[in-house]
């Protein structure tokens, strides 16, 4: 169900598709509609579709090469790129500050690659024996958007900018937590394995789970007999696994509580899990005063 063009799609350069009473129709494009797919600037032709809906590639002398080079005249000749001396340029100035010239077709005068002209990302100005030209740098890096992609973008031998691997870049991590993801020497993301045993899935010691061969898990509860990794000191309680994966309080009479007021002749005590005050033994020294007792009823008398 649609309600735009916009939502419709085809994978065929030659189709269009049309949102048609909530429904996507496709129909054959018009002949000698311009095809995008597989274009390559400046070589003197262009793909267009045909009247039975095929992908034809055809002369265009419109599209014409540039050689990066001022001294000629770039034209294209029945689908033959030229490069021709200009002869409007013969004797003109070249180079990045105007210092060299041009002799039939050539940007002379050159003592280094740095008073060339320059070329297209692809290129490198390089001077022999006086005589500026380009080189096309293959392998150069022209960008690396994406650094999670594994893909770059690098000049062929042709001066085109293509895709290529970047084994360096480094892919978000996806949602399974029992794998680990790189760059592979191809250009794909590889998903590695975890070894085996690592936790995962938010594992806790009462509902764990753990990696098996890149998935994660669940494992065996454990029993009311294994302590939860999370304590509240001192609460006369201690919390261990209920054997469904959660926890549960038990009592505790060892989690007493610090002592907080030392020397009044009471201290917190626990008893079945509840938190009390009980009293210091009779005859244990106190702060009200010099040598003061505690009477066993939890008051600090004088002797």
């Amino acid at each position: 169900m649609c309600t735009t063009d916009a939502q419709c799609g085809t994978s065929d350069p030659c189709k269009t598709v049309q949102c048609i009473e909530g429904a996507c129709i496709e129909t054959q494009a018009p002949q000698g509609k311009l095809v995008l797919d597989g274009l390559v600037p400046g070589d003197c032709k262009r793909k267009q579709c045909t009247a039975d809906g095929t992908v034809e590639e055809v002369i265009d002398d419109t599209d014409k090469p540039d050689d990066y080079n001022p001294c000629t005249l770039d034209t294209c000749t029945s689908g033959t790129p030229n490069h021709a001396p200009d002869p409007a340029k013969e004797g003109a100035q070249c180079g990045t500050s105007n210092q060299l010239q041009c002799a039939a077709g050539v940007c002379v005068g050159c003592n280094n690659a740095g008073q060339c002209p320059t070329g297209g990302l692809c290129h490198e100005a390089v001077c022999t024996a006086s005589a500026c030209g380009l080189e096309i740098a293959v392998g150069k890096e022209v960008s690396n958007v994406d650094l999670g992609d594994c893909l770059r973008a690098v000049c062929d031998m042709k001066g085109l900018i293509v895709p290529a691997p970047a084994p360096l870049d480094m892919p978000l991590p996806d949602a399974n937590d029992c794998d680990v993801e790189s760059c592979g020497s191809s250009g794909a993301i590889v998903h590695t394995p975890q070894p085996d045993g690592t936790t995962c899935g938010g594992s806790t010691i009462c509902k764990p789970s753990a990696c098996t061969e890149g998935t994660c898990e669940q494992l065996a509860f454990p029993g009311m007999d294994v302590a939860a990794e999370l304590q509240a000191p001192g609460d006369c309680k201690k919390t261990v696994c209920n054997g469904m994966g959660g926890t549960v309080d038990q009592a505790d009479d060892t989690d007493v509580p610090a002592d907080p007021m030392a020397g009044d002749c009471t201290l917190p005590v626990c008893s079945g899990g509840v938190l009390s005050t009980g009293n210091v033994p009779q005859g244990t020294a106190c702060t009200s005063g010099l040598l003061f007792m505690c009477d066993g009823n939890g008051n600090c008398v004088a002797p």
